[in-house]
């Protein structure tokens, strides 16, 4: 039987016991005459897909070898992290340093005036003696 021959049975049939108005309707949901697919077509559709399936696992493999890289990248920054921490250790180290240095100096200025007082007091001490000696030893004379 044709494939038309078919339908148009299968129409009439529907007709007699739906009505024509569904009939149509059922008809209309069925694919057009001679869309079915063949044994051809579905190994080209598979064909097509096996391209695809390819394609896709080649960009698989590129993005292995980026997540690979970006791994490398993070243990580059994972040690970078590790230095800039013993840096940080240093630089701490040497901001104690510097204060102690700084309470160091403090001290030092703290020890220079009271030296510098102390050179004075002798000083003034020293002259009123002296001026005492060479205003007696003028008398004397």
């Amino acid at each position: 039987m044709s494939e038309l021959r078919d339908r148009n049975l299968l129409y009439a049939r529907l007709e007699e016991v739906l009505g024509a108005e569904p009939a149509g309707i059922l008809m209309k949901q069925l694919p057009p005459e001679n869309t079915v697919a063949t044994r051809s077509d579905i190994e080209r559709i598979e064909d097509h897909l096996r391209a695809h399936d390819a394609r896709f696992d080649g960009i698989d493999t590129r993005l292995d070898g980026i997540d690979t890289r970006l791994d490398a990248v993070d243990g580059r920054f994972d040690a970078i992290d590790q230095r800039l921490g013993r840096v940080e250790q240093r630089m701490d180290r040497i901001d104690d340093r510097m204060d102690r240095l700084d309470d160091h100096m403090h001290d030092l200025h703290g020890a220079m005036r009271e030296q510098t007082r102390n050179y004075i007091v002798a000083n003034a001490g020293l002259m009123i003696s002296l001026t005492g000696i060479a205003v007696g030893a003028a008398a004397v004379l």
